[in-house]
């Protein structure tokens, strides 16, 4: 008899490999992912701070930065030529300068607007430009007029009611030299009994 074929022998599936691309997770691949994951959260947050702080609106002001309890009295003075020069006037900028303030506010702050209106005309007449008119010889030829006021030498700023919200358009002039001396002569003169006037200090002798 003849030997019975022999049957092929059934292949063998090949055995999945350790380097498979689907691994199983293991606890030290967790481990390693938790602290990337750590070390990212730092670099998010300063992302995020670096976003608030270019934001538009309002941040908490720092410790010390503000300078809001201390008065201001902003002027702004306006030329006969159309120029303006701005004055920013308060107790740091009075203090450089060896102006002492009159008065303090009931807070117990220094007021700028006590000064006089002459000693503001000698501040002015301190910082005087070229390109302004001539300079005048005194604070007394600087003529000020605040809404329509002509502005008192004696008197403080405060009686004018200067704004301490916004600036002060304050108009300013040269009196000339000659109209000086016309008041300085007026000044030397008193009226006599009759309405006219006579020398001051002039004796006068009476015929019996």
């Amino acid at each position: 008899m003849e030997r019975a074929a022999a049957l092929p022998s059934p292949a063998l599936e090949p055995e999945p490999s350790a380097s498979s691309s689907d691994p199983t997770p293991t606890i030290d691949d967790a481990v390693t992912k938790g602290k990337a994951k750590d070390n990212d959260a730092p670099a998010t947050t300063e992302a995020k701070r670096e976003d608030d702080s270019l934001s538009i609106g309002p941040s908490d002001p720092q410790p010390g930065s503000s300078n809001a309890d201390s008065l201001v009295c902003t002027i702004t003075l306006l030329l006969t030529t159309g120029a303006r020069h701005p004055y920013k006037i308060d107790e740091k900028y009075l203090a450089k300068r060896n102006v002492d303030i009159p008065d303090v506010t009931e807070e117990g702050k220094k007021d700028p607007f006590s000064i006089s209106v002459y000693k503001l005309k000698e501040l002015i007449l301190r910082e005087w430009r070229d390109e302004w008119e001539s300079k005048p010889a005194s604070p007394s030829s600087i003529r000020l007029i605040f809404f329509g006021k002509l502005l008192d030498d004696k008197e403080q700023l405060k009686k004018y009611q200067f704004s301490a919200d916004s600036s002060n358009i304050v108009h300013m002039s040269v009196r000339p030299a000659d109209m000086m001396e016309e008041d300085e002569g007026a000044k030397g003169k008193a009226p006599s009994q009759n309405g006219r006037t006579r020398p001051r200090g002039g004796g006068c002798c009476t015929i019996l």
